[in-house]
């Protein structure tokens, strides 16, 4: 049987990393690569290594972690994204990782047998989700929002000035439009970060890998 390497495995808590320790014992991979890293760093060592298999740790970007697997795979739709939840998030948060586009979510919670058959699954390049995420997520209702993560250029713009700590006249001023679409641009990436003020988008950026704590925008 020969599973997908290389394989990386992204992980906060030492649980996954047991996962890791079994997945070299007991099924024969060769190369496990593991990274505490975040944001960015994650970012660039997935363009170094060009893994087969991405395994993300649920809990890893802590609240911020189904987005930021919508960001990657935003950027990267060719990525093959398996979420694991050891210990963190229940079904109904979990579905958002399907809804973000991950190809494979398992839930320990659901049994060590099944959890074992997912991974399994998974390395041999197979899409596996546990069942009691799957009846989560055709439970979801008719009206449920659909998630969006995509910003135009322009919001790009206004989401930087913000960073920068400009208010809507200076971003106004800046970017030679009207306040008013300025706060079209900031309600649209208020609406694609899940947030409902500027200071709630600079936080979330921060957990996203995005923006540094003392990071200044120029323009």
């Amino acid at each position: 049987m020969k599973f997908l390497s290389p394989v990386l495995l992204v992980c906060r808590s030492k649980s996954l990393n047991l996962l890791g320790i079994f997945l070299l014992k007991r099924l024969g991979l060769r190369q496990i690569m593991t990274t505490g890293d975040e944001g960015k760093a994650l970012n660039r060592l997935i363009s170094a290594l060009s893994p087969k298999l991405i395994i993300i740790d649920a809990n890893f970007y802590l609240d911020s972690t189904p987005r930021r697997v919508g960001l990657l795979l935003r950027d990267r739709p060719e990525l093959n994204i398996t979420v694991c939840n050891i210990n963190s998030f229940q079904p109904e948060r979990l579905v958002d990782f399907l809804r973000f586009g991950a190809r494979s979510v398992i839930d320990l919670s659901f049994g060590v047998s099944k959890f074992r058959r997912g991974i399994n699954r998974v390395l041999l390049n197979q899409e596996y989700t546990s069942g009691n995420i799957l009846e989560a997520y055709d439970n979801l209702s008719d009206d449920t929002p659909e998630l969006r993560i995509d910003s135009t250029a322009r919001q790009e713009d206004v989401k930087r000035l913000i960073w920068a700590a400009k208010k809507g006249k200076e971003i106004a001023n800046i970017l030679g439009v009207s306040i008013k679409t300025v706060e079209i641009h900031k309600k649209a990436l208020f609406a694609n970060y899940g947030v409902e003020n500027c200071l709630e988008l600079n936080r979330q950026c921060f957990l996203l890998g995005e923006i540094r704590r003392a990071e200044v925008c120029v323009v």
